[in-house]
């Protein structure tokens, strides 16, 4: 990875993020440099998404009647050349975008990508939360990685050459067993890992697998964590969102506490111009919206359709003009802050008015992953979530076991609305299109 120009460097690393004035200052540094290197292209500008490639998960025959392979989560690669998916019950998946969309525009007579996993890791256990290397790139292949944490197992990391085992990372609780991590993150440059536990915060060298870590206490379960810079948010799942300050010894030094959401913190992510932070939450139909100077009360509210206790990603893209959400409904909701002010406050007294800029029912079932490509104007899409068993079934007329079995399967849920499919689609310009 090349390292940032010199001057830069030292001013974001001399800067303590302490007070409102320190902080803008290395949102302008920040926002300097990326206007240097790269100009994001403009999202959504034909109003219509196209379907660029799929790939779905089916139970296989051998399996439980109780298994239900969905997506639980899609995030893109830092370089953009694949995407990473968490299947239930089927471990993580990764898919490669077509060489194609590598650079130009795509046509309505572009031929749809069926989809197959390039590496597929077949982790047993409910894996809580994954990541990329954030300075991953296909060119050099030792950067090339992701953590997962799951249960009753330590952080572990991959290769994403060859789906091996890289390391582990391994936190131990007080009668020293080791101890799942709920979620788990990168600092920006790479150099450490952040973990949340039910009680604590541990932070790791990334050169130095195994148990050597340093730990902050917490009152709560870490449920997501963010970084931006020396700052970290952590969510937790009694509903608040709390925000500290790295020191260079990797001292934790807590700024304040934010309430607002109704249920169990599942999402926080950070703007691009790190001054305003996202959050989002189970059985919470709503997005709020955080100034971190002022962060008493929410400084906007959003809404979309969160229904159940799945966690439903959203996403902010590169340039922190999009604000992308999906919802149980299968629509994924846009805010494009060029027509919507969402990082402004708004007027939020009437609960029925929807600020929403753009909206796209992509899915018949719950839209549970959104993830913004960075560096192309593209977007994946997860679906999927659990469906109950109907205990209630009709089945009067004597019939044999063949009908009695279709008549069953008819009854469950799970057959009739499920559909677990990664898709991604064109957000860009379309030339052709009339």
């Amino acid at each position: 990875m090349e390292e940032p120009p010199m001057e830069i460097d030292e001013a974001i690393n001399d800067e303590e993020i302490e007070h409102t004035d320190n902080i803008e200052k290395v949102a302008e540094n920040a926002e300097v440099n990326e206007e240097n290197d790269y100009v994001y292209p403009s999202l959504f500008t034909s109003k219509t998404l196209l379907e660029l490639s799929n790939s779905t998960w089916s139970r296989s025959k051998k399996a439980r009647g109780d298994v239900q392979p969905y997506l639980r989560g899609c995030k893109w690669s830092p370089d953009g050349t694949c995407c990473l998916a968490v299947v239930n019950n089927d471990g993580v998946h990764v898919t490669e975008l077509s060489r194609d969309l590598y650079s130009g525009n795509v046509s309505t007579d572009r031929s749809i990508d069926v989809m197959d996993s390039v590496i597929h890791v077949k982790e047993s256990g409910l894996i809580y939360d994954f990541c990329w290397y954030p300075g991953m790139n296909s060119s050099v292949p030792e950067s090339c990685c992701w953590l997962t944490t799951k249960q009753n197992s330590p952080i572990q990391m991959w290769d994403a050459f060859d789906g091996s085992l890289r390391c582990s990372y391994r936190g131990f609780n007080a009668v020293d067993e080791v101890e799942p991590a709920i979620s788990v993150t990168f600092t920006p440059d790479g150099r450490q890992i952040i973990a949340g536990y039910r009680k604590c915060l541990r932070t790791f060298d990334v050169d130095r697998p195994g148990r050597d870590y340093l730990e902050h206490s917490l009152a709560n379960s870490a449920s997501c964590i963010d970084t931006n810079g020396n700052l970290v948010a952590v969510g937790s799942w009694n509903t608040s969102i709390s925000l500290y300050n790295i020191n260079e010894m990797g001292a934790y030094k807590s700024i304040g506490k934010m309430h607002g959401h109704g249920g169990g913190v599942t999402q926080v992510k950070f703007a691009a111009d790190g001054l305003h932070l996202v959050s989002g939450a189970r059985k919470d139909h709503r997005l709020l919206v955080w100034d971190i100077r002022y962060y008493r009360r929410p400084l906007n509210v959003l809404t979309r359709q969160v229904d159940t206790n799945q966690r439903i990603q959203f996403d902010i893209s590169p340039c922190g003009k999009y604000l992308v959400s999906g919802g149980t409904d299968g629509i994924i909701k846009v805010w494009d802050e060029n027509q919507v002010k969402w990082k402004t406050s708004l007027d939020c007294t009437d609960v029925t008015k929807d600020n929403v800029t753009y909206k796209f029912p992509l899915h018949r079932d719950s839209c549970n992953s959104v993830s913004i490509h960075p560096l192309r104007p593209i977007i994946a899409t997860g679906s999927g979530q659990h469906h109950l068993i109907n205990p209630i079934t009709e089945d009067n007329d004597e019939s044999n076991c063949d009908d009695k079995e279709q008549s069953e399967t008819k009854d469950m849920k799970y057959s009739e609305v499920t559909e677990n499919c990664l898709v991604f689609w064109w957000i860009g310009e379309v030339p052709d299109l009339t």
